[in-house]
């Protein structure tokens, strides 16, 4: 298990919100805006805050909508976001297209 899983598995199992449905995908965009939100070099712990936030509330989205997710999936996150947000659109629920909506309007 390398660092961020170890991370990520710690976090999400604190995670005790009981976000579902329209909420719960609020909240992914939200987290993922934020992630994808420029940073200077000096704020490496908040930029790792917000992909984990990000992560965690995209695995609980992903659950929810009954796609396989594990957490050791995020030894590569990059890699493992772009899958899971890929089988989220194909049940309709396109992170991507909605974050650029959220941005633009």
């Amino acid at each position: 298990m390398n660092m961020y899983t170890h991370l990520l598995s710690s976090i999400f199992e604190d995670w005790v919100d009981e976000l579902t449905g329209a909420a719960l995908v609020d909240y992914a965009l939200m987290c993922r805006t934020e992630m994808l939100a420029p940073r200077d070099a000096a704020s490496a712990c908040i930029a790792l805050a917000a992909e984990i936030a990000y992560d965690r509330a995209l695995i609980k989205l992903c659950a929810s909508q009954q796609i396989a997710v594990d957490v050791m999936g995020f030894s590569q996150p990059r890699r493992e976001r772009e899958r899971l947000e890929r089988e989220l659109a194909a049940t309709g629920i396109d992170l991507m297209v909605l974050t650029r909506q959220k941005v633009n309007g």
